[in-house]
């Protein structure tokens, strides 16, 4: 079994080119910046560098942070961001910035009782009155769209299965992908993934906790939220 992303990474933009919107993601995140007039921003679990990208499009400068070395030798690839392999949990930066996101999921791979201790290492990474924006999978989400699925990619060179099961407060999900050689032949990998269920209560909770004050808690980056949203956004500010 492989490590978080160690080998989806070289994959991870093919399998989730049609899920999210980062341009419209992009545009909220850049429209707060511009409100806070923020300049130099972290980008927390930055993966293979999607957001990253177009945040540094948009004329800041952003740090790219990520646990997975094989996720960020993709995003290097991409713009000339600085990148940093850290895992989220220990997030520490030499110099306090203006801005901190962290985009498609992060959150949900911190267990509830990391959460406080997270917003805290991002409040420590912030100037006062900094902005922080970030997003989880709703519990809906994981517990009626996701959570006991089996979802699944297949082309001529690549086949993902990926086989979720639902627990109490969490979602266990399996990967295996298909790979083929150049020799024609197929060699099989093997991912495991857990993502926790965090309530918009227990978010704001944490976050309050922390030395944060909640601005917005919206529905996928500005729209309305509903019980059957299936990503939830919170936009808060150190206090």
């Amino acid at each position: 079994m492989q490590q978080n992303y160690s080998i989806l990474a070289k994959y991870y933009d093919k399998f989730t080119q049609n899920d999210c919107d980062y341009e419209s993601w992009s545009q909220y995140l850049y429209g707060v910046a511009s409100s806070h007039g923020a300049r130099e921003v972290v980008d927390v679990a930055c993966g293979t560098g999607k957001m990253t990208k177009l945040l540094v499009e948009k004329g800041l400068a952003v740090v790219g942070v990520d646990q997975s070395a094989e996720m960020l030798t993709v995003a290097r690839t991409k713009c000339r961001a600085k990148l940093v392999q850290q895992d989220m949990r220990k997030l520490s930066l030499p110099h306090a910035v203006d801005m901190a996101v962290c985009v498609n999921d992060g959150v949900n791979y911190l267990k509830p009782m990391e959460l406080a201790p997270f917003f805290t290492a991002v409040a420590a990474a912030l100037k006062s009155g900094a902005p922080f924006v970030f997003d989880v999978s709703s519990p809906y989400k994981l517990s009626q769209v996701v959570g006991n699925n089996v979802f699944y990619w297949d082309d001529d060179k690549e086949t993902l299965l990926w086989c979720n099961s639902l627990k109490e407060g969490s979602v266990e999900m399996n990967l295996t992908l298909f790979a083929q050689n150049s020799d024609g032949a197929y060699s099989r990998f093997d991912e495991f993934h857990t993502q926790f269920v965090h309530t918009p209560s227990e978010v704001n909770r944490a976050l309050e906790l922390a030395g944060f004050d909640i601005v917005e808690v919206s529905s996928d980056y500005g729209k309305p939220l509903s019980d059957e949203s299936l990503r939830i956004t919170f936009y808060a500010t150190k206090r």
